[in-house]
């Protein structure tokens, strides 16, 4: 029995694995790192920061994932194909973001026709507004 165990050790590490056993304490301290992270996300969030909100959501979701990779898929561990895979992938999602943010930064302004109720700085359409939406006079 005791040869068997011996064997399955030595294919585990054969095959990629470390023989000794993971310590809990990374997990727990990038877990930790996740739910502050998290936190900083709903605290900017509830911040009105206007043209820095995206970069600074962005930034704290790269960091988020960031650490998912490394840790929770082992990809610090991880010296095989996995990370050419991952790579591939990432640079797949920021070719199709690209591809969607040049489309929309490049699309035209719609005209807003002469005597539309809306769009214009003589219209205040208060028709439907709550109290808190109407605009100040």
């Amino acid at each position: 029995m005791a040869e068997h165990a011996a064997e399955g050790n030595t294919a585990g590490q054969a095959a990629g694995h470390a023989g000794g056993s993971h310590s809990a304490i990374p997990y727990v301290l990038v877990w930790l790192g996740l739910l502050g992270l998290t936190v900083l996300t709903y605290l900017t969030g509830k911040q009105h920061w206007g043209a820095w909100a995206l970069p600074i959501a962005m930034t704290i979701a790269a960091c988020k994932s960031g650490l998912v990779i490394l840790f929770f898929m082992h990809m610090r561990e991880d010296k095989s194909a996995a990370r050419l895979v991952l790579l591939v992938s990432f640079l797949f999602v920021l070719l199709l973001l690209g591809l969607t943010l040049s489309d929309v930064a490049t699309r035209f302004r719609l005209a807003t026709p002469a005597g539309a109720p809306f769009g214009t700085e003589n219209s205040t359409p208060m028709e439907g507004l709550k109290e808190h939406e109407a605009p100040d006079e």
